[in-house]
């Protein structure tokens, strides 16, 4: 019975291991995408989509960093695409906003059943 444990919990485990990476890799083309257009308000150059994919990969991979992991994102932002502080920082919210958006969105509509079951039974329909 021991064994059965552990290899349901394995299953958990690599459930929720497969649908971290998923968010990860969504969230990095998500928002390697809309950095280039929120690089376009600010006037930011190198605003291919190499080099915004590049620049969305490290700070993803540095925004992990308790209290000075956006500031390095933002610093990453300012040297690579020559912007200021404040373009960087619009950038960055630009993509932010957008990308919680998107993967709201992306959750509603893969998951959206357990939404409606959610509200459904909160929402009084019968007599």
């Amino acid at each position: 019975m021991q064994r059965l444990q552990w290899w349901m919990f394995g299953l958990g485990l690599e459930t929720i291991v497969l649908l971290i990476a998923l968010v990860f890799i969504v969230n990095l083309i998500i928002q390697g995408f809309f950095l280039g257009i929120g690089l376009g308000f600010v006037n930011g150059r190198n605003r291919n989509i190499g080099s915004t994919f590049v620049t969305a990969l490290l700070m993803s991979l540095v925004t992990w960093i308790p209290c000075i992991g956006c500031f390095i994102a933002w610093y990453f932002i300012k040297s690579r695409h020559d912007v200021g502080w404040g373009g960087a920082l619009i950038a960055w919210i630009v993509g932010a906003i957008v990308s919680v958006i998107v993967l709201i969105v992306i959750i509603l509509l893969f998951f959206g059943g357990i939404w409606a079951a959610l509200l459904g039974g909160l929402i009084p329909w019968g007599p």
